[in-house]
């Protein structure tokens, strides 16, 4: 039966063949004899002639094809062909002469002369790597590809040098928080700029405090979250002024370029790549959090403290005390002597071991396919792909299910004429929970706080309520984590078109001209609801509770909550050049561009709000009492829009010398209607200059057979940034305050002070770089060092009080980074049957903030002179007999009563802000001091090991307290480290009456006063974070060629991969990852198992 199958399928295309002649053979590199995988094999269109047969078909327009995974080739050609030619990135072409003899054929490329001859896409332009006077670092997708990612950017941990990317949640779909070569700015956004086959993409800044509850529940869209991984050819960094000033003011922060795929000459190539993978559990263990005969035993500890009186009424053990009136006798003397009754029902509670992490966490079986048909001709390439990507979350109830296609056609109308169009759409859909009423909501955070004890369900299946976050007896506030699940849903999707359309006419060899328009819509739609009975809801409604006569009332209707957010966003892209690039005297190379930019984005956001939702009848109750509207909770309507326009000119030249010296600068002008009050403002200039010697090229270097390529780089220039969240204008709100008593007034209220003379943020940056190629090319290295200075950044400055206001947004603010980079790549072993390479970079980056104002009301110490995310803490000097903190002062050891300057009968502390502020000494970096990864592939015959890790080293992180030492309550649960209170360095836990002097009054401050939340700020909370995690193990296998060819398959290659599975170095107790240590809110990184396939025809 299958011969048969086979027979059907494959005798036309053997009828259609049996005229042509079999051409076959092996296509290899000269020096290293290792297969080329990808190289081209084609019929040059001077042979075919495009001749037309007599129904007008093209013969032999199609005549090509690419090399499989062996190197392997075959192409069936008609017999007056006399010639193929052959050609591949890196190497040179070349042409071959068929004769008597087509099979099996043993074709070597000679790699060309100086690996420098590699183009370099920009965006704006392509330049010869040897031209090259820039920092940037380039990496190929298909060396870092990874099952289960659903954006390119989570495969770049580790990969680059001086790119920083660190994961903020492990939720389907969230977006990572990257930076280059540091933080440039203070207020504004830090994230690089992306741009897309030459088209910088718009899309939401991630916030600085991504970890905050309210933030990180909403990290969903990002400027490439709607790109297949699977489209994506090579990504290209720019970094240094030379590199990204051509982009202008949306460049300090670094400029990421993706190169998408696209067709190749020759036959239609089908590619089908599926991957099921499985997404683990995470290990709840490492959360540290008592079991429930530690926390029955923490509870009676607290119940025997008559001291310990904060909600003491709280916690099962408390409850089944007053239940059998046994409280007092348990506080006199012991659980010895209350009754068996209550001694059994205590110590049931032990037996109730709750596993939370199993509760509200999953394994999860998820899919991911990719399928893309490209090819093409002398006159035209094609390229199609459609993607589907499906997570469900680790966390239940949480997941992603994206939609890609992609469609790219390029033509060749004339021999100078070029035109092409790429659409890249995507549908993708998210899913998550809802938070807002309190922090319990959130998943990661209630399955910390939940006692151990506590069920979910009775033996019946009926829902068991948390007692202990009822907080008002009005209201039936009763908890329970899956029926909110049930009674709540939270769906976010997206829907995306980009566009790019290109037009490239060349006068001659030398002058060109191209012109490109580039559209971007973005859909995006939120909708939240909780139905009535849903915890949620009942504490919005407790918000609208209001005095009347005899009691109190609630003036939002009974019924579930409805919210939709919709924005709408719309950005197009034109630029133009024009380009001359000539050769004369043989010496001489000359490189010319021009070019204007326009740009124009607006953004629409319309958020509606509507209570007392019936889901029967789809329809929402109005409020009518005024009071709502002193609440903005139950705004019902808000309305958002943003339009910016930008209008830019440019220009660089480039000028080699004997291919061994090359000068380049480059100039760009800048308007945007952000800064358009003060004319002299309106255009911002950003230029650059940079040079290259490539010393390889000397008569010196002739006799120094080690080194194949030596090259130095050094730039210099000026780069850009804006703060969107300033505004030369007064900006206002509408408010409804109370002026006198009984009274509400509509007010505007001023939320800054106008300022004409905003402009935009500069940063100054030097560079200077080498890049080397040793011992036939088997190792590269490229090394920078930088200094980064932005000035002019937007701050507060205060000004004299008759003005209005305190401060004042203007520019005047400074920071400095500087820092090295290195990265090295090998072939360690290469033989016929066994190859090795491997990858290393490190980076290092420093950051100062050399000019900056606080206010005086900070109870924080400024930055000036440290880190731009400079952590700062109260160094504490161990504990006393009582258990109480100790700190260092003045070189001595004071206690916590003398060092906050608090005193009876006082309210709170009386030291002055900045007595306050002094109290702090300068703890460490939030950002790590080194940063890298490591790359290692392993070829055998078949079979391919890849491993890549990266690495973090010295990160100072402040953690989340445990505990505190006033508000232990016996309702909730804690990590282990309550259980070391009053030992090591862990305060004892203290009520107001607890022995010792004045512990009274470090209990108020505690409790009460503490304003800055300095017992978050003590030293004991924080960690210095180093570790290696292995990101990636994959291992594939390719069938051999001689079980595919009767097949007419090209390449079939089966994959395992295991990521994020290992991690070494510091402990991070208490957390997840060390990536996301000190966020009680993030979801965990998934450990990931996978397998798959990709099959080529």
């Amino acid at each position: 039966m299958k011969r048969l199958i086979y027979l059907l399928i494959f005798m036309p295309l053997a009828l259609m063949a049996q005229d042509q002649v079999l051409v076959s053979g092996t296509v290899v590199g000269d020096k290293d004899g290792m297969p080329v995988v990808g190289a081209s094999v084609y019929v040059s269109s001077s042979m075919i002639g495009n001749q037309t047969d007599e129904k007008g078909i093209l013969q032999g327009a199609m005549l090509g094809t690419t090399t499989d995974f062996d190197g392997n080739f075959e192409l069936r050609v008609d017999p007056n062909i006399k010639s193929l030619v052959i050609s591949y990135m890196g190497f040179e072409s070349k042409t071959i002469q068929l004769g008597n003899n087509t099979q099996n054929l043993k074709i070597n490329l000679k790699e060309s002369s100086e690996n420098l001859d590699e183009v370099i896409i920009t965006g704006y332009q392509k330049i010869e790597k040897r031209k090259a006077t820039s920092s940037y670092a380039k990496i190929d997708v298909s060396e870092i590809e990874q099952a289960g990612v659903a954006t390119v950017d989570q495969m770049l941990t580790g990969q680059l040098p001086g790119v920083m990317v660190q994961p903020t949640t492990g939720a389907p779909g969230a977006p990572s928080k990257i930076s280059i070569r540091g933080i440039a700015t203070l207020n504004g956004s830090s994230d690089p700029l992306w741009v897309l086959d030459g088209i910088p993409l718009q899309g939401d800044d991630i916030p600085e405090d991504f970890r905050d509850k309210d933030n990180i529940d909403n990290l969903q869209s990002s400027p490439i979250a709607g790109l297949n991984p699977g489209d994506i050819e090579s990504i290209t960094v720019l970094k240094d002024a030379s590199a990204t000033s051509i982009y202008g003011a949306r460049a300090a922060n670094g400029v990421i370029v993706i190169t998408s795929k696209k067709g190749k000459k020759g036959a239609m190539r089908i590619n089908t790549n599926a991957n099921v993978f499985v997404t683990q559990r995470p290990d709840f263990s490492k959360l540290n959090l008592m079991d429930s005969s530690q926390k029955v035993d923490f509870e009676l500890y607290l119940a025997g403290r008559s001291d310990l009186t904060y909600q003491h009424n709280r916690g099962a053990v408390a409850r089944i005390l007053n239940n059998y009136n046994q409280y007092d006798i348990f506080q006199d003397n012991g659980f010895d002597a209350i009754s068996s009754a209550a001694q059994n029902a205590i110590n049931e509670l032990r037996n109730v071991n709750t596993n939370w992490g199993k509760e509200l966490y999953q394994m999860a079986v998820n899919q991911q396919y990719t399928l893309s048909i490209s090819g093409g001709s002398e006159n035209n390439d094609y390229y199609f792909s459609a993607g589907l990507f499906d997570e469900q979350g680790t966390t239940i109830g949480t997941g992603q299910k994206r939609f890609n296609i992609t469609l790219k056609d390029n033509f060749s109308i004339t021999d100078k004429l070029k035109v092409g169009v790429a659409l890249f759409g995507s549908q993708n859909r998210t899913s998550s929970y809802i938070t807002g009423a309190d922090a319990y909501t959130n998943p990661a955070y209630y399955a910390r706080h939940a006692n151990p004890y506590l069920q979910l369900t009775d033996a019946n299946g009926n829902y068991v309520y948390d007692p202990d976050l009822v907080e008002r007896s009005d209201l039936n506030l009763n908890y329970n984590v899956l029926e909110e699940r049930r009674n709540t849903d939270h769906e976010y999707k997206a829907n995306s078109l980009k566009s790019i359309f290109n037009i490239d006419y060349d006068f001659n060899d030398d002058l060109k001209f191209s012109t490109q328009l580039g559209l971007q819509l973005d859909f995006n739609s939120t909708e939240k609801f909780s139905d009535r009975n849903s915890y949620y809801t009942r504490k919005y409604r407790q918000r609208s509770q209001y005095s009347v006569t005899g009691g109190y009332d609630y003036f939002m209707p009974e019924g579930g909550i409805i919210q939709n957010w919709n924005a709408d966003v719309f950005q197009y892209n034109w630029k133009t050049t024009a380009n001359y690039n000539t050769i004369f005297n043989k010496r001489h190379e000359l490189d010319l561009m021009l070019g204007t930019e326009f740009r124009q984005n607006k953004n629409t956001e319309i958020h509606t709000k509507g209570f007392g939702f019936n889901s029967n009848t789809l329809t929402t109750i109005p409020i009518t009492n005024e009071l709502a509207l002193e609440n903005s909770l139950f705004d019902t309507y808000k309305k958002t829009y943003n339009e910016n326009v930008f209008a830019s000119f440019y220009g660089t030249a480039s000028y080699t010398l004997d291919r061994k010296y090359t000068v380049f600068g480059s100039l760009r002008y800048d308007g945007s209607n952000l800064f358009g009050v003060n004319p002299k403002y309106r255009y911002l200039p950003i230029w650059s200059f940079a040079g290259s010697w490539n010393l390889d090229k000397e008569d010196f270097m002739a006799n120094i057979p080690a080194i194949d390529v030596f090259k130095l780089r050094a730039s210099y220039g000026v780069q850009g940034n804006i703060d969107k969240s300033t505004s030369p204008f007064v900006v206002g709100i509408y408010d409804n305050v109370s002026i006198l008593p009984g009274t509400n007034e509509e007010v505007i209220r001023a939320t800054n002070a106008p300022n004409p003379n905003l402009r935009w943020e500069k940063t100054t940056s030097s560079n200077i770089g080498f890049d080397m190629s040793l011992f036939n090319n088997r190792v590269f290295l490229t090394g920078d060092y930088y200094s980064r200075k932005s000035t002019d950044l937007i701050g507060l400055r205060s000004i004299p009080l008759e003005n209005g206001y305190n401060f004042i947004s203007t520019n005047w603010a400074t920071v400095s980074n500087k820092g090295y980079e290195l990265s090295i790549n090998t072939t360690n072993i290469n033989t016929p049957n066994f190859r090795w390479t491997s990858g290393l970079n490190i980076s290092h980056n420093k950051s100062v903030v050399e000019d900056i104002e606080i206010p005086e009301n900070n109870l924080k110490p400024s930055l000036k002179g440290y880190s731009v995310n400079a952590i700062f803490a109260l160094k504490t000097a161990g504990l006393d007999s009582n258990g109480l903190p100790l700190f260092w002062q003045n070189g001595r050891k004071v206690t916590a009563v003398e060092f906050y300057n608090l005193e009876e009968g006082v309210d709170g502390s009386q030291l002055s802000r900045e007595d306050h502020r002094n109290l702090y000494t300068y703890a460490g970096d939030g950002m790590p001091k080194f940063t890298g990864g490591f790359r290692n592939t392993f070829a055998y015959k078949q079979f391919d090991l890849r491993v890549l890790t990266n690495f973090n080293i010295k990160q100072t992180v402040r953690a989340e307290p445990t505990y505190n030492p006033t508000q232990a309550q016996p309702g909730s649960n804690y990590n282990t480290d309550i259980l070391k209170a009053g030992t090591g360095k862990y305060p004892a836990l203290i009520g107001a009456n607890s022995p010792g002097f004045n512990t009274n009054l470090l209990y108020s401050w505690y409790n009460t006063y503490d304003a800055g939340n300095t017992y978050r700020d003590l030293d004991i909370w924080l960690k210095d974070i180093s570790y290696i995690r292995i990101s990636s193990i994959r291992l594939s296998y390719a069938l051999p060629k001689k079980q595919l060819e009767r097949l007419r398959i090209s390449g079939l290659n089966f994959n395992l991969e295991a990521r994020n599975m290992f991690v070494i170095g510091t402990d991070y107790d208490g957390y997840f990852d060390p990536e996301t240590y000190g966020s009680l809110y993030a979801q965990p990184i998934p450990k990931i198992i996978s397998a798959g396939f990709n099959l080529s025809l």
